[in-house]
């Protein structure tokens, strides 16, 4: 029973966690034969059986050729692609190459997750593991089909689906939670915070608050040095008030002279009590504007 359910569970962590998003971008390819359209690729359904309507097929004679799929929402993180290609043609795909891109550039220039080894001919279907972030997916082939003459490379491929972690997940099957402080998605192996921290905290997953007399991103910047005890970790605000003498959020602002004087002091009071007592809100020119016209 332990055994079925470990499956089952490993099963149902892939179905929630992990998504093909094929349907959510769309195909191109660098030329199209007849009915091969690039489109073919990502529609339904999965297998390498051939058929002119339901496989791309690009023209032959060309140095190389090439099929691209672009994500409609901008970037993806993705972690599997998996290909079907025309059955009894393995020697049409020998040499290919799997990308992740940033860029629709040709040749690409991006992240290179598979290049087909030699000798020998490829699998027509394979799940290619490729952690990688991107816009772009392209399948790159230069080498040629060289069993019946020289035609040049050809792409017939019959199925594509393109596996993606959500941002906030990573793992093998997505499984994982990226950490709570991390400012941005997660490295989708190591759960790593790739974009650093939110203010305030710092270390390889941001599990590290910063010391009590700095803030900001990974802690970089001091507290300002008329804190009365720590900063915000965000702002570098002084929330707990400033030393004798000071004022303002970051206790910037120095008292006036004439505050001592008691009278004065007491209007200041009666017209702005909200900021006088706060602390936080008032400025030089509010004191300066309740002290009488003979005293400034």
């Amino acid at each position: 029973m332990l055994p079925v359910l470990l499956i089952y569970t490993t099963v149902a962590l892939k179905v929630t966690a992990q998504m093909n998003i094929t349907p959510l971008g769309n195909a191109t390819s660098s030329s199209v034969y007849y009915w091969g359209k690039p489109q073919h690729a990502i529609e339904p359904p999965e297998s390498n059986k051939w058929s002119p309507h339901k496989c791309t097929h690009t023209l032959n004679g060309k140095t190389e050729a090439w099929w691209m799929f672009t994500f409609s929402f901008g970037y993806a993180y993705i972690t599997d692609i998996k290909i079907y290609y025309r059955e009894h043609f393995a020697y049409r795909m020998d040499g290919f190459k799997i990308y992740v891109t940033n860029t629709s550039t040709i040749p690409p220039d991006g992240y290179l997750c598979y290049e087909d080894p030699d000798p020998g001919l490829p699998n027509i279907t394979q799940t290619i593991p490729c952690f990688q972030l991107g816009q772009y997916v392209i399948y790159y082939d230069t080498k040629g089909d060289g069993t019946y003459g020289n035609w040049g490379p050809t792409v017939e491929l019959c199925y594509v689906a393109i596996e993606e972690c959500p941002p906030s997940y990573y793992g093998n099957l997505c499984q994982n939670r990226c950490p709570v402080n991390c400012s941005g998605p997660c490295d989708l192996e190591t759960g790593q915070c790739t974009y650093g921290c939110i203010n305030g905290r710092f270390g390889e997953t941001c599990e590290l608050e910063c010391p009590p007399s700095y803030y900001g991103n990974l802690c970089q910047s001091r507290c300002p040095l008329n804190c009365s005890g720590p900063c915000d970790l965000e702002t570098g605000q002084c929330t707990y008030g400033c030393i004798n003498g000071r004022f303002g959020e970051t206790c910037e602002l120095e008292c006036l002279s004439f505050i001592a004087d008691k009278k004065y002091f007491a209007l200041a009071m009666k017209e702005n009590p909200p900021d006088i007592v706060g602390g936080v809100k008032n400025k030089n020119n509010i004191l300066m504007n309740n002290v009488l016209p003979t005293q400034r």
